[in-house]
């Protein structure tokens, strides 16, 4: 199994190097939180040219649904920051003939038009995080063909993708993130007013 890289030209410009920023950011966290401390969903939004714009990680969340609106409320940034592409990584078990067999790291990348996914399975050496680079592997996703993927993500992230029009204005959205306790990054200047909660608290 491998990654297949040229599939992923058309969401970023770089995407082995975006690979190898996923890797290494998960790296990190293992060494500095410990591999108890959960590796929250974090997203990555890429403007028309393929260059990172923005960047999430999600609030605490209480359950599998709070989990799921967690994802939901970040992937509102789509539209409203009339994203190209995005990156969706989640953590979560390498499942096999129906077995939970190991872990892995999932990366979906969204379009407009269509989504792979990536799954980067790994293990633990004392606080080091062990990939299993010939395990790698990468495929396309649709609503129907979707292996590995649960239905309720996929139809998640299709329409989060699709809204027409953004609900809310995106400096109203960066309030709202600052309020619950997202951490977010611009990564070039969106000439973005807002309220930052996160200083009154």
């Amino acid at each position: 199994m491998t990654i297949k890289m040229s599939t992923l030209d058309t969401y970023v410009n770089d995407p082995d190097q975006e690979i190898k920023n996923i890797t290494s950011s998960f790296s990190q966290h293992v060494q500095l939180a410990g591999k108890d401390t959960p590796y929250r969903p974090r997203l990555v939004f890429f403007d028309f040219f393929g260059k990172k714009s923005f960047g999430i990680v999600s609030r605490s969340y209480v359950d599998q649904t709070d989990y799921i609106s967690s994802i939901a409320e970040m992937m509102y940034t789509y539209k409203s920051l009339d994203a190209s592409s995005c990156i969706l990584v989640l953590d979560s078990f390498l499942i096999k003939g129906n077995k939970n067999v190991g872990s892995c790291l999932y990366c979906y990348f969204i379009n407009d038009d269509s989504a792979h996914m990536v799954c980067l399975p790994y293990s633990y050496n004392d606080n080091q995080v062990v990939w299993d680079l010939s395990a790698q592997d990468s495929q396309s996703i649709d609503l129907k063909d979707h292996d590995h993927t649960t239905q309720q993500m996929i139809e998640l992230l299709y329409v989060y993708s699709h809204i027409s029009n953004s609900p809310f204005r995106f400096s109203d959205l960066l309030s709202y993130y600052s309020s619950m306790g997202y951490q977010f990054k611009s990564f070039k200047n969106l000439n973005v007013s807002y309220i930052d909660y996160s200083k009154t608290k």
